[in-house]
């Protein structure tokens, strides 16, 4: 993770660190010994930053190292990167408009503070909180006997960032999902950080869901192996190790193909891509097409796809899907005065969508890589389907 934006980090540290050194800290007046501590510090995060970036995975094994580093940057790196950047862009405005006063600073000591807010609320009491969304679907072509069908939707619950004090996160999921009596749940992907180990710990509580006609899940981007290193076949082996622990856990695993649900003479089919966007790979892409090879396009069906982008792309053009549902964009994870970072990126970040009668869901998932959330909790849904009546 910080090798692949090493440049990035070590400016986020040494140019604040500089800027406000000149601002500040080479006056007389300041103590040689607040000068050597000042440079310390930021050696310290320097080092560390090199250490993390030399690890052959994506995220260091073990986990820690990696989330302290993260919090200290959230509470004491980003918030002088704020404060710096105000300042200088209050000084540049002071200069060519003469004001009496340079409100950047001000406007900086504001931002430093709410980030780290952010950051100490979200790392430890915005990530567990667990929300559960009920909405309905009206869509046509739906059989008469799934009218008021329920399908509880998750994903993205990166296990391996629930350890500690964040256990208990997944016994309320698996307790929540349960509770709402659901006739199918689906899995959108993404159950692990890096490595089929994260997994392990939590079979048995994770074999607690159950459905009548059963459980359902994908592959997301993280659970390949493209954040981990090693040889190909370590790479494989690990990858198979994923997919042998959702077995154990009695989910069924759709790689870019279907099943037909069957409530007496009517049907109803549960299709799911793979979801692998690594480059330079031959294996795990998503084959919507393929996932529904020999499927009337009369059926219904619900397609499960983890990242949202791929309903514009390939569900759309390529299949006749009534309904696809997603995950993969935490929902940004933080939300300020209505806006999350995601929605730059992805045009369906959260929530529900419609093209010509055809819709997508996006849950917020229920975890994430970076065990922090603000304004946007972690969410478990349930959609219960309704014929929609043509006019």
């Amino acid at each position: 993770m910080i090798a692949r934006a090493f440049p990035l980090f070590v400016l986020l540290i040494l140019l604040p660190d500089s800027y406000l050194y000149l601002r500040y800290m080479r006056r007389r007046s300041v103590a040689w010994w607040w000068k050597v501590l000042w440079w310390m510090v930021t050696a310290v995060l320097l080092f560390f930053t090199c250490w993390l970036a030399l690890s052959r995975d994506f995220t260091p094994q073990p986990y820690t190292p990696l989330l302290i580093y993260l919090f200290i940057m959230g509470v004491f790196i980003v918030p002088k990167a704020l404060y710096a950047l105000c300042l200088w862009v209050g000084r540049v405005l002071t200069r060519r408009r003469h004001p009496r006063r340079n409100w950047g600073s001000f406007a900086g000591g504001v931002l430093a503070l709410l980030s780290v807010y952010v950051t100490i609320y979200g790392s430890f009491r915005g990530f567990e909180l667990l929300e559960v969304n009920r909405s309905d679907c009206y869509a046509e072509g739906l059989p008469e006997s799934y009218e008021g069908y329920r399908v509880a939707v998750f994903s993205d619950i990166h296990l391996g960032s629930y350890s500690g004090i964040h256990k208990r996160v997944i016994h309320d999921m698996v307790d929540s999902i349960n509770a709402l009596h659901p006739d199918v749940v689906l899995f959108l992907g993404d159950i692990q950080n890096t490595r089929p180990e994260e997994i392990e710990p939590h079979i048995l509580e994770l074999s607690r869901l159950s459905a009548p006609d059963g459980v359902y899940s994908i592959l997301g981007n993280h659970d390949y192996s493209k954040y981990m290193g090693g040889s190909r076949m370590e790479k494989m082996a690990a990858e198979k190790k994923t997919r042998d622990c959702q077995a154990r856990m009695g989910w069924r695993l759709l790689r870019n193909e279907h099943v037909v649900l069957r409530h007496g003479s009517d049907s109803l089919v549960i299709a799911g891509v793979e979801g692998n966007e690594e480059w330079n790979t031959d294996h795990g892409y998503s084959h919507p097409e393929i996932a529904l090879r020999g499927v009337d396009e009369r059926s219904f069906t619900i397609m499960l796809v983890h990242n949202p982008k791929r309903w514009r792309m390939d569900v759309l053009p390529m299949t006749k899907a009534q309904l696809t549902v997603s995950g993969h964009t935490h929902g940004g994870q933080v939300s300020l005065l209505g806006l999350s970072p995601t929605v730059i990126v992805y045009p369906e970040d959260a929530g529900w969508y419609e093209q010509d009668g055809r819709q997508l869901y996006v849950t917020k998932g229920v975890g994430a890589l970076i065990p922090l959330r603000f304004n946007v909790n972690s969410e478990v849904s349930l959609i219960t389907l309704h014929q929609k009546k043509k006019p």
